[in-house]
């Protein structure tokens, strides 16, 4: 970044400053000033200044460095930054915290490498036999985040080979997706799933060639049964795990997070909030097909604190239209690529609701009830009827300011994209997709042209709409910097490039982790940019995103994290 341009900014904020002098006036608090470094606004300008002033938590005015430290005084703690670069705390666009931690502490890492050791179905059996030495007969194996399509085999495990493992346990593993799992003969029996079960809404009970259950369960609804016995988390274990995601959310540099969709666990953030084991901001997405939950907050409704502190954060209502275009569960208007054994040539995945009638009747009441709503769309017909839905509710009650979601929006067609802009709708991209599943997508999932348009950012920013960026964690490591480094790159993980037309430039990447994901959460007033009065929440980086080269961004290491003017995470 050249000098000039970085005084530039600074003086442009100074002139929003009408009295700097005046800003100790009426309170004796501690001031900090942070300086030494570039301190990058994220304001609308994009303006990079000199020095941040920060009193009771809150930031209190920004500019240059001579202006500020005048303002604070000589009795102010000075914070020298050391060259390193400040930015607004890194906003998580979507993910299911703290589940990422219950998993790492009780479950069997069953991921390939490099975030795990299974490369076959024999290394995967080897992983869980190892717990099940461990665990009396009778006692639940679980494993997490197995990945059909990247080990040697390209296949799932079946109830077959769960059964090689064990008998006399009950075992249940989960996609990497989450939308898939598989179970042994004995979880089966204990969930009351035999050959005349019929299928769920929406999911399936797969079958092999022979017609007769393989252990393999397509959908959320088909893992329903299993998931109802299984042995349920303790408060302990949930308190343990928002204090352990915490941290590691902090130390990527997250100072709001998110739980996406899952089970409500209210109860527990607020304990955490009070306790002292939630240490950053959470945003929760309640199930929104639970109406006795949604009714639960009365007049509530996104923005809405939910604490004495501050932490914890009302969402949107989730809904999900369809799965995961790697598990082969998302809804397509085209059929997959190249069709897995067994599925018919035709065969485009499957919607979550029953038929878009259902679908369209409960988008409209939670619109009317004034819910802003997120819906988990992957594939293009998924996408396309949640978009139908979205523009139903509204043209029959309109509303300004909706901020319906369309959540992982990950195979959006060109045509698609121009009445996402019109309709207001905001994009919460799944980005890393590029990284983790581009080579997939392009040779399996979909073809080259599909895949190419995957989360299509540079469509979205030429029509103006304002995007946001998310890992969903636990399915990829929790890392808004990846985030960056996918939207800035697109490279897959053998290196190759995946929609070049579709690559965006840093700061607008860095947009998408900060101000545009709080302005999805309705919390743009107090986080996502370093603005005089909006709450000091902010990260400081080793390196600055702007100089180092675009292969290196997710290489960047996050120095400290500062919640609310108080640290929360620094590296050792």
């Amino acid at each position: 970044m050249k000098r000039r341009e970085f005084l530039k900014g600074a003086a442009a904020a100074t002139a929003v400053l009408a009295a700097p002098q005046a800003l100790l006036a009426g309170s004796e608090a501690p001031v900090t000033v942070y300086t030494g470094g570039p301190i990058f606004t994220m304001n609308p300008a994009n303006d990079i200044v000199e020095a941040l002033v920060v009193r009771d938590g809150k930031i209190l005015a920004v500019g240059s460095r001579v202006d500020m430290l005048a303002a604070a005084g000589k009795n102010a703690r000075v914070v020298d930054l050391g060259g390193k670069v400040l930015l607004p705390g890194l906003i998580d666009g979507h993910s299911h915290f703290p589940n990422g931690a219950y998993r790492e502490l009780h479950m069997v890492n069953l991921n390939v490498p490099p975030l795990g050791k299974v490369t076959d179905i024999a290394t995967l059996q080897e992983s869980l036999r190892a717990r099940a030495a461990r665990v009396p007969e009778g006692g639940w194996i679980l494993g997490y985040n197995y990945n059909d399509l990247a080990m040697k085999e390209q296949r799932h495990p079946t109830m077959a080979d769960l059964d090689a493992v064990s008998v006399k346990h009950p075992i249940f593993i989960r996609h990497v997706s989450g939308h898939l799992g598989v179970g042994n003969s004995l979880a089966f029996k204990m969930a009351g799933i035999e050959e005349s079960t019929p299928d769920p809404e929406g999911a399936k009970f797969r079958r092999g060639p022979d017609g007769r259950l393989d252990g393999v369960l397509e959908g959320p609804a088909a893992q329903m049964p299993i998931n109802r016995i299984l042995p349920a988390i303790t408060p302990e274990q949930q308190m343990e795990s928002i204090a352990h995601d915490s941290m590691t959310y902090a130390s990527a540099g997250i100072t709001t997070a998110n739980n996406g969709g899952s089970p409500t666990v209210d109860e527990f953030f607020l304990k955490g909030s009070e306790n002292g084991d939630l240490k950053i901001r959470v945003v929760i997405w309640p199930n929104g097909r639970n109406a006795k939950l949604i009714e639960s907050y009365g007049d509530k409704r996104s923005g809405a604190v939910l604490d004495k502190k501050g932490l914890v954060i009302l969402g949107a209502a989730k809904l999900f239209a369809d799965g995961s275009p790697q598990g082969y569960t998302a809804w397509f208007s085209k059929p997959y690529f190249r069709q897995l054994p067994g599925k018919p040539a035709d065969f485009r995945g499957f919607p979550v609701f029953k038929s878009r009638e259902e679908l369209f009747a409960l988008v409209k009441k939670l619109h009317d009830a004034g819910w802003q709503i997120a819906t988990h769309t992957n594939g293009d017909q998924a996408i396309q009827d949640v978009m139908d839905a979205y523009s139903a509710a509204l043209d029959a009650n309109p509303r300004a300011d909706h901020r319906h979601v369309l959540n992982h929006c990950q195979f959006c067609r060109p045509d698609q994209v121009p009445v996402i802009a019109e309709r207001g709708f905001i994009p919460s991209y799944f980005v890393t997709h590029t990284w983790f599943w581009g080579d997939i997508h392009r040779d399996m999932v979909a073809g080259p042209e599909r895949a190419a348009h995957i989360s299509p950012l540079k469509a979205a920013l030429d029509r103006g709409i304002q995007f946001a960026l998310h890992n969903d964690t636990p399915v990829t490591p929790i890392s808004p910097l990846m985030d960056v480094f996918s939207a800035v790159n697109r490279l897959t993980s053998s290196g190759k490039v995946l929609g070049p037309d579709q690559r965006i430039g840093v700061m607008e990447a860095l947009r998408g982790v900060t101000i545009n994901g709080a302005r999805m959460y309705r919390i743009e007033d107090r986080v996502g940019s370093l603005e005089p009065g909006k709450l000091a929440d902010m990260v400081i980086l080793d390196r600055n995103p702007l100089d180092v080269p675009p292969v290196e961004l997710k290489d960047i290491v996050v120095s400290e994290t500062i919640v609310g003017g108080e640290t929360v995470y620094r590296k050792a």
